[in-house]
Formats: structure tokens, sequence, C-alpha cells
């Protein structure tokens, strides 16, 4: 039961409102301990000053306590829950008023991939869980890559897979035996 700790941090939150009345507040937080139900009692009391909550996915979205989709379409809370930070920051870009820059979201999908590249193999659980997480930040890049251009600005490198299989070496795959011919780092592809 993570009510308890729910509305302690709505009692942060109203200590934190009470000194910064003339502010307008974003709640960024993540799904694991009662936040997201914190956030909508910040949404419920403070109608003015909370203007919205940022959720950080650290489990699976139905686990999260107080998740109630439909309640929520009713009174018109709408949290945006993101996997990797490029997907909130391009959210933040979006909106109008954009609540960041277009340099602020390209630094954010900068730094994600110069963390990511930081990170040593052994710290992921196996390859699979790497590139999962390679692609699934790449993905958010490519999104936050197409705002960027469709506004003339520069986007940003994707994050480059590595390659297993050499030019020339024999695998088999799922048609039978082949010859890699080529290898496309950002897609993962090979050309056998």
């Amino acid at each position: 039961d993570f009510e308890p700790l729910a509305r302690k941090k709505f009692e942060n939150f109203q200590s934190y409102v009470s000194i910064y009345p003339e502010f307008n507040h974003w709640f960024v937080c993540d799904n694991g301990q009662g936040d997201v139900r914190a956030a909508e009692i910040m949404f419920d009391n403070f109608p003015y000053e909370f203007e919205g909550v940022y959720v950080h996915v650290v489990q699976d979205r139905q686990k999260t306590y107080g998740y109630e989709p439909d309640r929520w379409r009713d009174k018109e809370f709408k949290p945006c829950f993101f996997r990797v930070y490029p997907e909130a920051a391009l959210h933040a870009a979006s909106q109008d008023p954009p609540l960041i820059r277009l340099k602020g979201l390209q630094r954010i999908c900068h730094d994600s991939v110069k963390d990511f590249l930081q990170i040593k193999k052994s710290q992921f659980p196996s390859e699979a869980a790497r590139e999962e997480r390679r692609s699934e930040l790449n993905q958010a890049i490519w999104r936050a890559n197409n705002f960027l251009i469709a506004r003339s600005e520069k986007p940003v490198e994707l994050i480059p897979a590595e390659q297993r299989w050499k030019e020339g070496e024999r695998v088999s795959t799922p048609y039978g035996a082949a010859t890699i011919r080529d290898f496309d780092p950002l897609y993962n592809l090979y050309d056998v």
C-alpha cells in the first residue's frame, strides 16, 4: 500500500507550493512507489499551480500504484509516461508553448547517447538486453531527430550496433546457409 507514501509526497509538494505560490510546477518521477498517485492528488488540489507530470517507467505500467486511466480521462489528468529521457524531452519540446528549447532537446538526446556508450557491456544482464536498450533509445532519438529536422535543426547521431559477423563470414539463417556481404550498424541489419 503506497497511499501513505503518496500522501507524504503530496504534503511535501503542498509545503513547496506554499513557499513558491507564484510558480507553476511540473513533477518528474517514476512509477515505482506512489509517485503517480501523489501527482494525481497534486492535480486535484492545485489545479492552477500543478502543470503536469513526467513519469519514468521503471516497472510495467499496469503495476503503477494508482494507475487509473479511465478515472484520469474524466478529469483530464494526463501523465506523460516515458521509458527513455529523449521521449520526455520530445514531449516537452513539442508543447505549446514549448517547455524546453530545441537545443535542450538536442542536448538531452546527445547526453543519452553519451551515457549509454559509457555503460560497460558487463553491466547489462545479456547482449540481447543491451541491444534492446540501444534500439529503444535509438527509436526515441529518431523521433526527436524528425522533430528537429522539421525545424531546420541538426539531428543527433544514433547509437551504432556492434557487428557480430564480419563480411565474408559464413552464417546459418532461418532460410539456410549464407555469407555476410555487408552490415548497417545504425539499423543492425546484415546483407547476406
